[in-house]
């Protein structure tokens, strides 16, 4: 194989691996185990309403204001348990609603 080549190869795994690690590289330790957040997607139903009380998830899930932290990417995020959906912690844009 070609050095050039080769080294294409390398550098493209190397992207394509770090891919994940780099998407999860802002949340904290102690909220996230490796795939536990996520970013909220609109367009798949995923939306958040802001009460009074704090943040409405699509699923009625409330999330109070002062469990939320501030999401350093204007994105809201959430991160919960995989098995019983417990929210571990939840993001929110400044100013969002």
């Amino acid at each position: 194989m070609a050095p050039v080549c080769a080294r294409t190869i390398l550098v493209a795994a190397a992207w394509l691996l770090a891919g994940p690690a780099l998407a999860h590289s802002w949340y904290p330790t102690w909220c996230c185990d490796d795939h536990d957040c996520r970013e909220l997607i609109e367009a798949k139903g995923e939306t958040v309403t802001e009460t009074a009380e704090g943040w409405r998830l699509w699923d009625g899930r409330l999330v109070g204001r002062e469990h939320a932290k501030m999401s350093p990417d204007a994105k809201f995020h959430l991160c919960e348990e995989p098995r019983t959906r417990a929210i571990i912690c939840f993001f929110a844009p400044q100013g969002a609603s």
